[in-house]
């Protein structure tokens, strides 16, 4: 019985002793740190166009690729036309072409066309990212971005890079809320209820070169506020 009792006390104090220190790391947590998973990387992304209207004679690239600076993307020229007069139909595709190069060093994200097609001035031909220039947006919680200020330090869990960390650190804060940005509220009406908002933080990341970061990707932040 005795025995019992000795090992039923061992077992209550090592369970305390569990919760205390959870609770102690979870206080840590909550007074040293801002965390969302509400976060996304982002890079700047660059529709490609042609400058004047024009068949695509060749498409040089695919989803996916890697380009180089002024690397030749697809090729424009201007359409034989059956009928001059009416243009209407086709008898080729044009011998000759204006290349449409690359504006960055960067991936192709999307391809808008392909060879024969007929494509107008301005329109995009080709969207592209830059990886040099990745970022994440994370949305905090409006009742804790007063803990957030720039330069505070940033913890970031990758999922596309099978949960890796980077550091980081805060670049700036979104002066309103997401929802308002794209769709101004008015509290005008009797029936408000009051919904919690979140607002866009940019946090630039650390030593990025070499690592492969899909723009759109998910990604966990947590921000050092002490």
């Amino acid at each position: 019985m005795k025995r019992k009792l000795i090992i039923i006390i061992i077992a209550a104090t090592v369970v305390v002793s569990i919760g205390a220190v959870l609770g102690i790391r979870f206080w840590l947590q909550e007074s040293h740190y801002v965390t969302t998973d509400n976060a996304m990387l982002n890079a700047p992304v660059i529709a490609v166009s042609s400058l004047a209207s024009g068949q695509v004679i060749s498409v040089k690239v695919d989803l996916g690729d890697r380009v180089n600076l002024q690397q030749t993307l697809v090729e424009v020229g201007t359409p034989h036309y059956s009928d001059p007069s009416a243009r209407q139909g086709f008898n080729s595709v044009p011998d000759n072409g204006t290349p449409v190069q690359s504006p960055i060093a960067g991936y192709v994200a999307a391809v808008w066309t392909y060879p024969g097609a007929v494509v107008a001035q301005g329109s995009p031909i080709v969207t592209l990212f830059d990886p040099a220039n990745i970022w994440v947006t994370a949305n905090v919680d409006e009742n804790k971005i007063d803990q957030i200020h720039p330069g505070q330090e940033v913890e970031v869990t990758v999922d596309c890079l099978g949960g890796a960390v980077i550091k980081g650190k805060v670049l700036g804060i979104s002066p309103s809320t997401s929802s308002y940005v794209l769709l101004p509220q008015s509290s005008s009406s009797s029936n408000f209820i009051k919904v919690a908002q979140v607002v866009p933080v940019k946090i630039a990341l650390d030593n990025v070169t070499g690592l492969s970061l899909v723009p759109g990707g998910s990604v966990e932040v947590k921000i050092r506020t002490q």
